[in-house]
């Protein structure tokens, strides 16, 4: 999910000579994107929402309603949300899709072997915000006139904010098919650890799943040796009964202890009065090269493949994990 999109054009430069691969780009129509949203396959995630989230992300008031009908209440809003793509968009979209596929079959095939797939939506679910479900990368109206808007004063050329909004988003999908391969990622490059930590009641309430990366449970050690310690990066709600997002959207750093085995546990088993923003953690914000994007690993690794792959806009190019990622990457997005 993209909290800070930009939709800008700058010159990229392109790579190599590599016959590119044919993209295949498809965009779903209103029916089958209502289905995409709220089928079997999606129902795993209205599972994990608790009630503030859901009113943050529909704007629905959501009241005097069992969870269980709340969830039923924001699938149908998230259905209801589907629109069809106009020609417009379509022609901007397969237009800088096809723009990359040089890049991508130069940089990153995997990239280049897989499938686009395009869900509209209008303003009213996710903030508006770009995200992925299933295979498919959801857009909102807003963003889709943009890109129409930008793509009528002529053909793309080297449409790099375009394509690291893309690739940011076509990352998640990737993510979600191979999550062994981004794993290893994770845990050897970015030092993350995966654990199960059963939230408490007071965390339930306020908990923000992210639809891109809604395993929440990667956790980062913060200190040396005696002082080592680990926190959970974690969004939640700074407002339950009329949010707004991402307005009321916050990041913090939880504190958490092992039990035993992958079972860990929070720190604080009731509700701090203050909790600490994942910002002020210098250790954590210091390992990672992206800012803005770095509250969840799924979220580090898309802006990182964005950057690698379109070699622009890099951030704090000489930081040591930029190398150690595109090592990686050359491997493993063959």
């Amino acid at each position: 999910m993209r909290f800070g999109w930009l939709l800008v054009l700058v010159l990229a430069t392109a790579a190599g000579n590599a016959p590119a691969q044919q993209a295949s780009v498809h965009f779903l129509s209103r029916a089958e994107s209502s289905a995409a949203l709220t089928g079997a396959a999606a129902q795993g995630y209205y599972a994990q929402l608790q009630l503030a989230e859901m009113r943050a992300k529909t704007a629905l008031p959501l009241k005097n309603l069992s969870l269980d009908e709340a969830r039923v209440a924001a699938g149908k809003a998230y259905a209801a949300a589907s629109e069809d793509f106009t020609d417009d968009e379509r022609a901007a979209l397969a237009d800088a899709v096809e723009s990359m596929q040089p890049v991508l079959s130069a940089r990153a095939p995997l990239y280049a072997r897989t499938p686009w797939c395009f869900i509209k939506v209008n303003g009213t679910i996710e903030g508006s915000l770009p995200h992925t479900r299933g295979d498919c990368i959801v857009l909102a109206e807003g963003v889709l006139q943009a890109l129409a808007k930008a793509h009528a004063k002529g053909k793309f050329d080297h449409p790099s904010g375009v394509w690291s909004l893309l690739l940011h988003e076509q990352t998640h999908v990737l993510q979600r098919s191979n999550p062994a391969l981004f794993a290893g990622l994770y845990t050897d490059i970015y030092g993350f650890r995966q654990v199960e930590v059963v939230p408490p009641d007071w965390l339930k309430l306020r908990r923000v799943i992210n639809p891109d990366a809604p395993v929440v449970e990667w956790i980062y050690p913060i200190g040396k040796d005696a002082a080592r310690r680990w926190v959970l990066p974690d969004f939640e709600l700074s407002e339950l009964d009329h949010p707004q997002m991402p307005a009321d959207f916050k990041v913090v750093a939880l504190g958490v202890h092992e039990l035993e085995g992958r079972r860990w546990a929070l720190d604080d088993a009731v509700m701090p009065a203050a909790q600490t923003d994942l910002e002020s953690v210098t250790d954590y914000v210091d390992a990672f090269p992206v800012k803005g994007e770095a509250f969840h690993p799924n979220e580090i690794a898309a802006e990182m493949m964005a950057e690698i792959i379109t070699a622009v806009r890099v951030q704090n190019p000489e930081h040591p994990l930029w190398a150690r990622t595109r090592q990686w990457a050359d491997g493993a997005l063959r």
